[in-house]
This record gives structure tokens, C-alpha cells and sequence, in this order.
């Protein structure tokens, strides 16, 4: 940090960072976080959740040895992680938020710099991001970049609520109030995202500046292998998620249809794992997330109603094209009659006589 940095008055960006078991990563970051070369004062505040291992002792080592920087937590109790975090969200002071767990680091010291720079000449902007290097602990996959979408026109808020392209160490926030937050919900990253885009518009910076950690103390980390393990442990959490969500933007009708079918596809799987596995996650769906729940209900009986409508209307044009088929018959039928009687009839074997005697005359 610059000379400049240290003046005295409050400071312009917070650093919030939560920390749990990370002591093999957690020195990383905090070097990252001090290494930032800025023209203004920043803080670092940061909390671990009752680590039991060494965790504690270096955020410790680093607000001893950083006191103008660092304001520490060492809990006693374990929270959780987002209620963890809402904690020391609250508790930052910075007009500019940034995000670094202790497992990531940042690998740009002017990072803080430039993203305070482009709030400031960007007032309309509610937060801004960039790509970050993913890395895999166990180097069975190749390091990648995140995201590798380059068209700032997909950096909205719809394409959000479908998929979250902001990894949490590459953002910065314009702050916000941050009392009556949900509870128990996840991913607490992308609600996030989606609480302070209502704000403003969210901004790119085309700058690879952080590393996002990939390891197998992450929540994430071996979900491609037990899909059901994981949806079993979180599925509540993130159905609350989107419960939380369509407050923020339910009412808009663009964003309606997105947040429903998400809701939609919970309840689904509820019902799914509870049928494998004899579960009651459903019921405890429905206590906590009650409204979404008749919302849910609602719109299955309305899908019902519609497909038992739809299976009316098509047994209306078997109907029809039945009666039209037993008309053609009907039709061929009585056609078939009068060829018979016409070729029963004097006249006709008149006609069949003459032709003959022609026939022969013709020879």
C-alpha cells in the first residue's frame, strides 16, 4: 500500500474476507491483499470461522503486523460461511466493497486501483468484475479462464439470474445497506451479485487479476461425482436462494418466467431425492419457503389444467377426422352403389352390346 494510503480518515474500498481450515492458502491472500499498490486508504476485514487449525494464528501474525490495515475476527463459535460473511460485510466501512476468500488470491497489485477507478468515472455502474485464472490443486485438469465470454452486452442482469459469470474474488461493489439479508441460503455468491446489480449497471474490466482456487475443502469441489450428495445437503438452501431472489426481482415480467422455472426445477428435485431416498425435504421446503411453495403448486395445477385442455383439443380432431373418414366412406360407399346400378341398367348393357358389334365390325 502507498504512503498516500495510510492517511488517516476512513477508508474508500474494504476488503471482506472470510477464512475456514485454510492455512495452506490462507497466507496467499493475505499477501495479495497487501501487496495493492493504491492512491487511497483501504482495510482489510476479514473473520475466520473458528478454524481448528492454524488459520487463526496467521490472519493474527497479519493483523499484528499490519494494524493499519487489518481489523480481524477469530471466532469462538462457527457460524457458517454466509452468515459469516454477512457479518463482516456489515462491518466494512469502505465505499467500495471488495471480495477475496482465503483459499484465492489476487495477482495484480493495482487491482483495488483500477476497479475504484472505474467506479468512480462510472457512477451509473453498481459493481464491476474480470476474468480470473481457475487452478486445479490437484492439476488433473487444465488451468482455465473465468468466464471466457469477451461480449459485455451478456454482462446483465437476466443473463445472471441464469448463470453467474462473476467469480467472487474479481468483484467490486459500490456499497450498499446490508440489514435484513436472507438467511441460510446458497450459493450466497450469486444472491450477491444480484442484490447489488438492482443498483446500477455491472461493468468488465478485460484483466485477468486473480486466481480462483479449486481444491477438495471446497463446497464444489467433487459435485460432479455425487450430483445426489450434494442436492440432499443443499437443495433447501438453494431453493431459499431464488425464494430471496424473486423478491428482489419478481415483480419485473422480463425476469418472471426465469425465476419460476428455477423455483420450478427445485421442487422437482425435492421431490425427485425424496422419492430415491425417503426424504421429507419437500415438507421442509414447503415450512420454510412457503410462499414459494404455493406459487409452485399454483403453477402445476395451472400446467395441468392446460394439458388436460390440450389433450381435449386433440381428442377433438380425432373426433373430427374420424367423422371425416366415416363421410369419405359414407361417400364411397353410396358412389360404389350407383356404378352398380348403372352398369345393372338397360341402358348400360345396351351400350356394352354396341361396343362389342363394333369391336367386331372394327376387325
Amino acid at each position: 500500500m502507498s504512503s498516500s494510503s495510510k492517511a488517516a480518515g476512513s477508508p474508500k474500498v474494504s476488503i471482506v474476507s472470510i477464512a475456514y481450515n485454510q492455512e495452506g492458502y490462507i497466507r496467499q491472500a493475505l499477501e495479495s491483499f497487501v501487496a495493492q499498490k493504491t492512491s487511497f486508504r483501504f482495510e482489510v476485514v476479514i473473520a475466520d470461522d473458528c478454524s481448528t487449525d492454524k488459520t487463526p494464528e496467521i490472519i493474527r501474525e497479519y493483523a499484528r503486523n499490519y494494524p493499519d490495515i487489518f481489523r480481524a475476527t477469530l471466532r469462538k463459535k462457527n457460524l457458517g460461511s454466509w452468515q459469516n460473511f454477512l457479518s463482516v460485510l456489515q462491518d466494512a466501512r469502505g465505499d467500495y466493497i471488495a471480495l477475496c476468500e482465503g483459499d484465492d488470491y489476487w495477482t495484480d497489485p493495482e487491482k483495488l486501483q483500477k476497479q475504484a477507478d472505474f467506479l468512480d468515472n462510472n457512477t451509473d455502474y453498481a459493481l464491476c468484475f474480470h476474468p480470473v485464472r481457475v487452478i486445479f490443486d490437484n492439476n488433473e485438469e487444465k488451468e482455465t479462464i473465468y468466464p471466457d465470454i469477451k461480449d459485455e452486452s451478456k454482462f446483465t442482469v437476466k443473463e445472471l439470474l441464469q448463470h453467474n459469470f462473476i467469480q467472487t474474488n474479481s468483484v467490486m461493489y459500490r456499497r450498499q445497506k446490508y440489514e435484513n439479508m436472507p438467511a441460510n441460503i446458497m450459493p450466497g455468491d450469486l444472491y450477491i451479485q444480484l442484490y447489488h446489480a438492482q443498483f446500477g449497471k455491472i461493468g468488465f474490466i478485460d484483466e485477468v487479476m486473480s486466481v480462483y482456487r479449486r481444491h477438495a475443502g471446497g463446497i464444489w469441489w467433487d459435485s460432479y461425482k455425487n450430483e445426489d450428495a450434494l442436492w440432499k445437503k443443499y437443495a433447501l438452501p438453494h431453493l431459499a436462494l431464488f425464494a430471496a431472489v424473486d423478491k428482489l426481482y419478481g415483480d419485473q415480467a422480463e425476469y418472471r418466467p426465469i425465476i419460476d422455472t428455477a423455483i420450478d426445477n427445485m421442487f422437482n428435485k425435492l421431490i425427485e431425492l425424496d422419492r430415491k431416498y425417503g426424504k421429507d425435504l419437500l415438507q421442509q421446503a414447503a415450512h420454510n419457503t412457503p410462499q414459494a411453495a404455493a406459487e409452485f403448486i399454483t403453477r402445476q395445477h395451472r400446467q395441468l389444467l392446460d394439458k388436460t385442455k390440450e389433450l381435449h383439443d386433440k381428442d377433438q380432431e380425432i373426433l373430427k377426422l374420424q367423422h371425416a373418414g366415416d363421410d369419405m366412406e359414407q361417400q364411397i360407399t353410396e358412389k360404389d352403389q350407383r356404378i352398380s346400378k348403372i352398369q345393372a341398367s338397360r341402358v348400360w348393357k345396351a351400350r356394352n352390346k354396341v361396343a362389342k358389334i363394333r369391336g367386331r365390325e372394327a376387325l
